[in-house]
This record gives C-alpha cells, structure tokens and sequence, in this order.
C-alpha cells in the first residue's frame, strides 16, 4: 500500500502502531484460546471436536519430543535397528553454500547450472526501533 505525501517518519511510526496492535491481537487470541481450553479441557495428544452453537471447536493436543543424541549413541546397540526410533535429514549447509559461491565459483556454478541449487529470494524484513520519544 502506497499512500503519497506521507514522510519516512510517518510510515515507521505508523508500522510502529501496527505491530503494537498486532501484538495486542495475538495477545487477545492466546487468552481466548487459553479459556476455551479451560473450560473444554484438552488431551494430552490428539483433538477433541465440540459444537458449540454454529461453532465447531478443535482442540488439539501435542506433545514435543527430543532425544538426546549422546545419551542415544551410548544405547543404541541395544535397540534393534529396524525399531530405532532416529532418521537422517540431508539438508542445504547455507554457510557451505555461501562458502562456494564466494570461493569456490566453479563448484558453485556446478550446482547452479545443474538445477541442484535454486536460489530465490525470500521476504525482506524490517526491524524498527523508537530511538527518542
């Protein structure tokens, strides 16, 4: 949204407001999600659906997991290797991606040109900050 004659100092304190109301509505909904799950309950894992006059309501439970890696490696030859609860993630190294294109350019336009690599850029962020009042 463009909107003329407004000056740099306008724009920032009006982004300003924004994310301050922003963060009042999420403060908002949290709540209401908070109350809605002290009156419905909530299992521990898994959803519980209620209607609730036109509404439907989904409250769903999860549970987050870790593991310890090197309290894993020290157990894992006495778990059966088809019941190991573990998988390996290949992923993108962006600091070796970097690395390559800034050192190692024939590499890099190896997997550039190969259609290996797709670079696209991604939303450009805006961090503001309130430096007088």
């Amino acid at each position: 949204m463009t909107i003329k004659n407004r000056t740099l100092e306008h724009v920032a304190a009006d982004l300003m407001a924004a994310r301050a109301l922003e963060k009042t509505a999420t403060e908002q909904r949290v709540a209401m999600e908070e109350e809605l799950i002290a009156l419905l309950g909530a299992k521990a894992e898994g959803a519980d659906t209620h209607n609730i006059g036109p509404y439907k309501v989904v409250i769903t439970g999860k549970l987050n997991r870790k593991l310890d890696l090197k309290r894993y490696d020290q157990i894992v030859d006495r778990i059966p290797e088809q019941l190991r609860p573990i998988k390996v993630k290949r992923e993108l190294d962006a600091t070796g991606i970097k690395y390559l294109a800034n050192n190692e350019p024939d590499i890099y336009a190896l997997l550039a040109n190969s259609g290996a690599l797709t670079v696209e850029p991604a939303k450009t962020s805006v961090t503001i900050i309130r430096t007088e009042d």
